[in-house]
């Protein structure tokens, strides 16, 4: 794996739970590069600032963390947007994309069932891994257009049921 974490490769599934303020400063200091810079690009943040931001914004929200409990990604939903921003752990090892994927479809639906109406966001144009995932969980995934301050291409995404 690398670097210089300690907790790095333990463990290989996430399950989510409630978030508290240390997880969420975890992940806005270890928030993956793809994730930095599709906030950057979408709305001028950083990734305290993304994290910290959208964690207070949600109405839901949950922690994704390893099954030693070390914090790999957050997920939420504001109005009617879902988001998620993770560390280079959420998808680490192939046993945790599988779980992301599998949790990631019944927390889809909680959200569903929460919010009362269709859900949906903006994905980097680039971020293959992510629109490919945000197809497995069942949303569509509309042309690149240009979104946020940067004017970059993003993707609207949505899912109706």
């Amino acid at each position: 794996m690398g670097g210089n974490d300690p907790h790095q490769g333990e463990g290989d599934a996430v399950n989510l739970t409630d978030p508290t303020d240390e997880m969420a400063c975890y992940v806005a200091h270890h928030l993956r590069d793809e994730d930095a810079n599709e906030v950057w690009l979408s709305h001028r943040a950083n990734p305290a600032e993304a994290v910290l931001g959208s964690w207070a914004e949600s109405e839901l929200c949950q922690a994704i963390v390893t099954e030693d409990g070390v914090p790999a990604g957050m997920t939420g939903v504001v109005g009617n947007r879902i988001w998620m921003l993770g560390t280079p752990e959420l998808t680490a090892t192939k046993e945790r994309r599988l779980h992301l994927c599998t949790k990631g479809r019944g927390w889809v639906q909680h959200c569903m069932d929460r919010v009362g109406e269709p859900i949906g966001n903006f994905v980097y144009a680039k971020n293959r891994q992510a629109i490919r995932w945000l197809r497995f969980l069942e949303f569509e995934v509309g042309p690149a257009q240009p979104y946020g301050p940067s004017g970059a291409l993003f993707r609207p995404f949505w899912r109706l049921v």
